[in-house]
């Protein structure tokens, strides 16, 4: 179960979104096997091809809009069954039509409790973890930024969450499913494109992601399939709208290998481009390499 929890959690770890301003998805940054710390390290290279409007219309990019990310993320034990984590990215964006940007990213704060042990085999029963999550606009958004957005990493939003992480082997094959529901909270915004301030109101949003792995030794290869919902965005002000939901899949890839029973190292593949009817999205694909460290209790 060790190799497992570690393994999936790089292979389910990179960010599952569109690298600037829509919603975001992670495996959470916590302790799924039996150690007391960990910390990973993630890098990525993404692009983004193709803008889908709230019509479901696709628009094919041209501007070589590219990022690139290196994710800390760590959560250490409090007790037996409660834990803390963090996740803090920094990012470099570029394109043909805009200056280098590179900063902080959004940072999320976990809490976690192990509600779900593996006290005894069990052929069906999942190991589990519920947690807490809370996010802040550490970083530029669509909301702050300049007219040629060439700087944004986040969304803008205070958001809290709660959601559920559950894995289970079975022999060479293993299970992961997450769960997560939101709510962000509404904010002002001021500026040429609002003519004044404005209210910008978010709603609530959700991720759930699948996945499925096989183990041979000391490798893995699996896959996953995430989806995501974002209510509309409303604003109120001398400029009103009333905003569209966005919506969009992400189909993953990976292959891990566990250098030894403290360390690990993964490199995934995620695409948004391939799977189900995006909607009010930008979507991207992008290559992580993941390398984690665990200290065991």
């Amino acid at each position: 179960m060790k190799l497992l929890a570690a393994l999936l959690f790089l292979s389910g770890s990179p960010t599952l979104a569109a690298s600037c301003c829509g919603g975001s998805f992670s495996f959470p940054a916590l302790i799924l096997g039996d150690d007391r710390a960990q910390i990973t390290g993630t890098l990525s290279q993404s692009e983004i091809t193709d803008d889908v409007l709230a019509s479901g219309k696709w628009i094919r990019r041209k501007d070589d809009n590219r990022a690139q990310m290196i994710k800390l993320e760590g959560a250490v034990l409090f007790s037996d069954s409660l834990q803390g984590g963090f996740s803090l990215p920094m990012h470099s964006k570029n394109s043909s039509t805009s200056n280098t940007s590179s900063g902080l990213g959004d940072v999320s704060l976990y809490l976690g409790h192990e509600t779900f042990p593996e006290l005894t085999y069990s052929v069906w029963k999942p190991r589990g973890v519920t947690f807490l999550q809370m996010t802040a606009p550490t970083s530029p958004s669509i909301y702050d930024s300049a007219l040629n957005a060439s700087d944004i990493r986040g969304r803008g939003f205070y958001s809290l969450g709660a959601g559920l992480a559950l894995i289970k082997a079975w022999k060479v094959w293993d299970f992961n499913f997450s769960s997560e529901i939101h709510k962000s909270f509404a904010r002002t915004a001021s500026g040429e494109a609002y003519n004044g301030e404005a209210t910008i109101r978010p709603g609530w949003g959700t991720t759930q992601s699948l996945g499925l792995g096989w183990n041979r030794g000391d490798f893995r290869l699996g896959s996953s399939l995430a989806f995501l919902y974002e209510e509309p965005i409303v604003i109120s002000g001398s400029t009103s709208s009333d905003g569209h939901a966005q919506k969009n899949f992400t189909l993953s890839i990976a292959g891990s290998y566990m250098i030894n029973l403290e360390s690990a190292v993964t490199v995934s593949y995620a695409d948004q481009s391939l799977i189900g009817n995006p909607v009010n999205s930008s979507l991207s694909n992008t290559i992580n390499l993941s390398y984690q460290q665990r200290w065991p209790r």
